[in-house]
């Protein structure tokens, strides 16, 4: 009888098996979407020139295929998160799998142990068991055997309940799953609706500028002499501001170019801390309000225009009007400087790099003033063609480095 019973013991003493949390894809995506969807409503917003001028015709061109490029950008991330609820309910589909077997085992088990239990009932009374023992030690130990049976049958009638339940609560995973997907699938298809609209839009300028490509290039040709007498300016300010804290430093006995460190702050919902540098990709937009880059850091083609080439030394973002230049990270004005026709540009400086804010018609700051991660730094001035445009450049020294690479967009 204690023989069969330790087998029984052992045979529905199997451990069950740990739930995995409940699965969070979902939401997350949805959150992911929602903020997509947002800045996508927002920057539609951005309006274009009614005027028929090359330089807005230009403005007008740059303006859509950012917009085309973000909707590439969003139609990328529809197409990606459905492969992923793919995988994701194809891994449930084998979780499920795993728990129907596994549920059935546990079903035959304890149907083992009942049968078992059954059969011994003529010939196996608990109480009797317990009490036909020679000592009060015996007869302890048998009731503590008696009580390990009985609570091993519940435990098993649990584990299938538990099991029950979990495989319930994967199939209606499963079936969000493909709601979800469902969606999703809808939402591919409205940005793809908008994105063949804003292709024609973008050939019809082209179109349009290409029948005024002597014009344009000497527009193109004007403008980029304007940019590159504003990055000479910057880089003398630079140099200006470097030369002013090696001469400090020297003076103070202190080193200079220590990277400014910042504790942990809120900024559009992403915490920045520590130095400039550790926050790489994660510095927030410098304008305030809907944007888009309508001007990209590096040799460009004009949309649709082989031939036609623009060079930018940072990048050109555009705002709604009434838009504002706001600091990336915490730092120190070092240069305020005059460009183009009544321009301003503001440097200010985050230990050993430099962020530029440049086309501002206005800013309250001034040399040594201390700045913190999006205080505003000035008024954006207006453009010919309506709009305005901040030109936005980072140095680290005298070297000059992409600022895509360091926003958040």
């Amino acid at each position: 009888m204690m023989k069969r019973f330790y087998i029984l013991l052992f045979l529905i003493s199997v451990p069950v098996m740990a739930l995995g949390q409940k699965n969070s894809v979902v939401e997350r995506m949805r959150r992911e979407r929602a903020e997509i969807e947002e800045q996508i409503a927002r920057q539609e917003q951005i309006l274009v020139s009614t005027e028929s001028s090359i330089t807005s015709q230009v403005s007008n061109l740059n303006v859509i295929t950012a917009r085309l490029k973000e909707r590439t950008r969003l139609l990328d991330k529809t197409r990606s998160e459905i492969r992923a609820l793919d995988r994701e309910s194809g891994r449930i589909e084998k979780e499920i799998a795993q728990l129907e077997k596994e549920h059935e085992q546990c079903r035959e088990r304890y149907a083992d142990a009942c049968r078992f239990y059954q059969s011994q009932n003529s010939s196996f009374n608990p109480l009797t068991f317990i009490l036909a023992t020679e000592s009060f030690r015996e007869m302890n130990r048998r009731a503590r055997y008696v009580s390990e049976y009985s609570n091993s049958l519940q435990e098993m009638a649990d584990e299938i309940s538990q099991k029950r339940d979990t495989l319930e609560d994967r199939k209606a995973q499963i079936e969000m799953l493909k709601t979800e997907k469902q969606e999703l699938q809808k939402v591919q298809q409205q940005n793809e609706e908008e994105a063949r609209k804003e292709e024609q839009q973008q050939k019809a300028l082209v179109n349009q500028l290409k029948n005024k490509r002597s014009n344009l290039k000497k527009e193109i040709a004007a403008h980029q002499k304007k940019m590159d007498e504003l990055s000479k300016e910057i880089d003398r300010q630079i140099q200006l501001a470097i030369s002013k804290e090696k001469e400090k430093s020297s003076q103070t006995g202190t080193t200079a170019n220590t990277p400014a460190v910042i504790t942990a702050k809120p900024q559009d919902d992403v915490k920045l801390s520590g130095s400039f540098e550790s926050n790489k990709g994660k510095l927030p937009m410098p304008i305030t309000g809907a944007y888009l880059v309508v001007g990209e850091y590096g040799v460009q083609n004009v949309a649709g225009m082989k031939d036609v080439k623009q060079k930018n030394l940072g990048i050109d973002i555009q705002g709604r009007e009434g838009a504002q230049a706001r600091a990336v990270f915490d730092g120190t004005v070092s240069s305020i400087f005059q460009h183009g026709k009544g321009m301003i540009g503001v440097i200010i400086r985050h230990g050993s790099y430099m962020s530029v804010y440049c086309n501002l018609s206005e800013t309250r700051l001034k040399n040594g003033d201390s700045v913190k991660t999006s205080d505003i730094v000035g008024n954006i001035q207006v453009s010919e063609n309506g709009n305005p445009v901040l030109h936005f450049q980072l140095h680290k020294e005298s070297t000059r480095l992409n600022p895509t690479d360091w926003i958040r967009r």
